[in-house]
């Protein structure tokens, strides 16, 4: 209650997490949002996205954790995630020309790797468009693991297969 008071009133409150070390969702879902609707908003907030990591997280030997939003210090630390996620999705942001932009065959998992999508998941995901009304029925039996090839039950690591499509996607010739 104190908080929406506040937000009514205008009142400012400083936030207690200031600390912004490089995270990749937010350039995450800028990509997702354009690739969905190609709008070119999206484009702009992602400029601003990369004109900020230029500014305030530029370090002589590649990027820093903020140690504070408000006060720019910078910590003596890049996060992995920062290249292998908040780049790529930035870089694939504006490269619409790219290979991966041009194929929907595929999406990214939460930790930016390519995940194929068969054309089994592609069939059913308007499942609830149908016009039933027990949806959580409805659909219970589509997604039971008999449902699913064998290949495509198994934990990593994935079959052969799977990696050939992924270097394929990326024109390595294996």
């Amino acid at each position: 209650k104190q908080w929406y008071q506040r937000r009514v009133r205008g009142e400012r409150k400083i936030c207690e997490y200031s600390i912004y070390p490089l995270r990749p969702e937010f350039a995450e879902a800028t990509y997702l949002l354009y690739q969905a609707t190609k709008h070119p908003f999206y484009q702009y907030v992602g400029e601003a996205i990369y004109q900020s990591l230029e500014q305030y997280t530029r370090a002589k030997c590649g990027y820093a954790t903020l140690n504070s939003v408000l006060s720019k210090k910078q910590e003596d630390r890049m996060e992995s995630f920062f290249l292998s996620e908040t780049c790529k999705y930035l870089y694939l942001l504006f490269d619409t020309d790219n290979p991966l932009n041009q194929r929907g065959d595929f999406i990214f998992t939460t930790e930016g790797h390519l995940m194929r999508v068969d054309s089994f998941a592609r069939e059913r995901r308007n499942v609830f468009n149908k016009g039933d009304t027990d949806k959580a029925t409805n659909i219970s039996h589509l997604f039971s693991c008999e449902t699913f090839p064998r290949y495509r039950q198994l934990a990593p690591p994935f079959s052969e297969q799977y990696w050939f499509d992924i270097a394929s996607l990326i024109n390595l010739k294996l």
